[in-house]
């Protein structure tokens, strides 16, 4: 660890020249009082505990980078969420199961072959697996027979009134608005506005907080007639966040300080 004086190390899973424009100038502001390292979040990092390192953060959510914050676990670096948590976010059964635990709404949902779904349409078809080849195409089947290869992860499709992303970054809490249809068609996600958190959001993503372990994510969450919690990601994207780069860079910087 470093001592009080010197420059913290901190290791961040994220492409170099693939990141957005906002994450890089929260890495050009963490370089004002650390030593950033960028682990490139393609490939393990088996040699993470020899690397000096004061902090682990996993920016960028892969196998490789998950495998890594798992060692950095391991090896006692301080880190920003736990392996446990975001680990458990990869499956969208047990993400869903385990949110219904909380008596937070989810939409119905099935997982299985064709055959053996439950539900009619209109639902929308998933991998189980959030890293599994394709796993961000997805179907929607409005009407008809549902059809698909192997096993699926399917749930109803709900017509959105408003949609909303929610992001806890540390103690902060943001939430921004999104055209009902952002959720399957991503081209849209640019059009985000920034909105006012209600109190049942806070309430809604300390919950999620609690369940996953989790002290930086980012929720789905659509509105008709209830508030339906879609999906929970480990990492936070922050678009249309008017302060998404000083409260990323307070989090980061109090993962450091606390640890």
């Amino acid at each position: 660890m470093a001592q009080p004086d010197a420059r913290p190390t901190v290791g961040v899973a994220a492409y170099r020249d693939a990141t957005s424009e906002r994450k890089q100038e929260v890495y050009d502001r963490v370089r004002t009082w650390a030593d950033l390292w960028l682990l490139d979040p393609e490939r393990d990092h088996p040699d993470l505990a020899e690397m000096g390192l004061d902090l682990y953060h996993m920016a960028r959510w892969t196998p490789h980078s998950l495998r890594d914050l798992q060692r950095a676990e391991a090896g006692g670096i301080p880190t920003v969420n736990s392996h446990h948590g975001a680990a458990t976010t990869v499956d969208r059964l047990a993400k869903c199961r385990r949110i219904e635990t909380a008596g937070i709404h989810v939409p119905r949902y099935d997982f299985g072959t064709a055959e053996e779904i439950s539900l009619d349409p209109p639902v929308v078809v998933k991998t189980r697996d959030e890293f599994a080849p394709g796993s961000h195409e997805l179907s929607v089947i409005v009407a008809g027979d549902i059809d698909f290869p192997g096993e699926r992860f399917v749930q109803r499709y709900i017509a959105p009134k408003m949609s909303f992303k929610l992001f806890q970054v540390g103690e902060h809490s943001r939430s921004t608005r999104h055209p009902p249809r952002s959720g399957v068609d991503r081209s849209m996600r640019s059009l985000a506005r920034e909105t006012a958190t209600t109190a049942k959001f806070e309430r809604l993503l300390a919950a999620v907080a609690g369940l996953f372990e989790l002290t930086l994510f980012e929720l789905d969450v659509v509105v008709h007639k209830s508030v339906y919690v879609l999906d929970v990601n480990p990492v936070v994207s922050l678009d249309g966040v008017s302060d998404a780069v000083e409260i990323y860079d307070t989090v980061l910087k109090r993962s450091v300080q606390t640890s």
